[in-house]
Parts: structure tokens; C-alpha cells; sequence
């Protein structure tokens, strides 16, 4: 992988936290990540053949997805909030405490805190709609996401490799979410997206949606499967599966349209089996 400024960040911020908490890293960047990844481990087979998925396409922000256990327990807070002031991380102003930025060439990098269902962990922290922060208080939260439902679940392992700020060589796994839980939160992305210019009308959420489909290894099929068979009566995915159906199985979809409209949309892109595919992982009719 070549060296960019949000590689650099996690391998710092995992060096600094000596990999004693795992990073999991979602958004754009980490199927990012695993595109790179599966591209250069070419044996490992996916649903659509890598080269023909759209290019592989960084963020300036790394979405770092905290464990329940880890994100409700106050020392493991105060040992990553240790970490992001001696890596000169600053607070967003307005997201305090859940938003972190620094400076870097070329640009800045921006850290978003988030968390998933906390499940058994919910009766350790105050009642927050928007946020978690642990007892005591650490001046470290994370943005509650209920749509990633079994987001800590068989993640997908990421060997990363590169020089530290120091100079320093260092490598270490870092984990990005399986195809159910990145699912939810895509889909549930693009529906408040969908109509904001100022977030190219959700464009990038929906053809992450395609991606994560064709990034879909043989491995996580039957597991990914499974998830969504399990979590048939939650809520949120409930509402993932209309944005699915609504949005993205029909040519005539604003999901599927906007995956057409977005710059690394190809003639190589297979928009029939991906909807096929995704009415099989959400448990769909087609």
C-alpha cells in the first residue's frame, strides 16, 4: 500500500496504543483498505473480480469504530484519549468529544469516534441518544450508530504496513466491518444523503453500497447471510431493507442512478447481480 496520511494515522495511533486496542476502521477507508487488501492477495476469490469493482477511493477522515466494552470503560477511553494528545490530535470544535483532527502534508486528517448497539454494555452509561461516554467521565465519546448492528462481529483482518510520523517502520492488523454491518450503514447513509448538494447526493454512499457487495468474499458469504437471518426483527434492519428495496434493486432506483452518475462508475459494473445479491443478503424478493 503507498504511504498516505490516514495510513500513517493508524499505524501511529496503534503504535502509540501499543495494539492493545483493536482499530476498526469503517467508512470510506476502510473499504478502501480492503479493496487494496484483496487486490494485492489475489488468490482470496470475491463476488466481483477486483479489478473490475470501481477504483479504490481514500477519504480525508478515518470512521474508527470503538468496541462496546471499550467505549463504556473509562481507562480504556483515557488510554486512547492519552494517545490522541501525543499524537497531536485537536478536539473538532462543535463534535467535542467525538470529532479529532491534525494537521498533516498533504492536508489535515479528521478521527471519527463511533460506536455500535452496545447490547449488555448499555446499563454502564448515562442515556445519550446521540453519544456514549463512560463512568467517570473521560473527555472521549463516541457517536452512537444503532444502524450497525453486529458491526463487532467477524470482522475483516487488514495487514497494514508503513513508516510512522517518526520515521519508524511499523505493521500491524487493523479489522474493517463484515458486509452486513457495513450494509446497514451505507444504506441507512444514502437515505440521509440522498438529497443533500452538499454531500454530492449521497453518490459515494451509494456506490459503496456496490462495493461492499463486490468486495464480498467467499469466506463471509454464508457467515453475512446468516447476520441478516439472525436480525430479521430489528428494527434497523428493518428500515435498511426498505431503503434497499426502495433505492437499489430496480434500474430505476435513485440508488442505482446514482451509482450511474458517480465518477468511478464503469461499463464493467455488473448493476443486475449486485441487485440480485443484495436482495439475497437482505432477504429480499426480487
Amino acid at each position: 500500500m503507498d504511504e498516505d496520511p490516514l495510513l500513517t494515522t493508524l499505524l501511529d495511533l496503534d503504535a502509540a496504543l501499543e495494539s492493545s486496542i483493536q482499530l476498526l476502521v469503517g467508512g470510506g477507508y476502510g473499504l478502501y483498505l480492503k479493496q487494496l487488501y484483496l487486490k494485492d492477495n489475489s488468490g482470496i476469490r470475491t463476488l466481483f473480480p477486483v479489478d473490475r469493482l470501481p477504483t479504490a477511493r481514500t477519504t480525508q477522515d478515518i470512521d474508527l469504530i470503538l468496541r462496546a466494552e471499550v467505549v463504556t470503560d473509562s481507562e480504556s477511553m483515557r488510554q486512547i484519549r492519552q494517545a490522541l494528545d501525543g499524537l497531536s490530535f485537536e478536539v473538532v470544535p462543535g463534535a467535542e468529544f467525538m470529532q479529532f483532527v491534525k494537521p498533516m502534508s498533504p492536508g489535515s486528517v479528521k478521527i471519527d469516534l463511533l460506536v455500535g448497539p452496545l447490547g449488555d454494555f448499555t446499563s454502564r452509561v448515562p442515556n445519550d441518544a446521540r453519544r456514549v461516554r463512560p463512568r467517570p467521565r473521560v473527555k472521549l465519546h463516541a457517536h452512537k450508530m444503532d444502524e450497525a448492528v453486529s458491526v463487532e462481529e467477524y470482522p475483516f483482518p487488514v495487514t497494514i504496513t508503513g513508516a510512522l510520523s517518526t520515521g519508524e517502520q511499523h505493521s500491524t492488523t487493523v479489522f474493517v466491518p463484515q458486509a452486513f454491518a457495513y450494509l446497514m450503514m451505507k444504506l441507512m447513509a444514502f437515505r440521509d444523503r440522498f438529497h443533500d448538494e452538499d454531500k454530492d447526493l449521497g453518490r459515494h454512499h451509494a456506490i459503496d453500497v456496490y462495493r461492499i457487495i463486490g468486495l464480498l468474499t467467499d469466506v463471509e458469504y454464508d457467515t453475512v447471510i446468516q447476520l441478516s437471518e439472525n436480525n430479521q426483527e430489528n428494527e434497523a434492519v428493518c428500515a435498511a431493507q426498505s431503503v434497499a428495496e426502495k433505492y437499489f434493486l430496480s434500474s430505476s432506483g435513485l440508488g442505482q442512478i446514482r451509482i450511474r452518475e458517480h465518477q468511478l462508475a464503469s461499463e464493467q459494473m455488473d448493476l443486475e447481480k449486485f441487485a440480485e445479491e443484495l436482495a439475497n443478503i437482505m432477504l429480499l424478493q426480487t
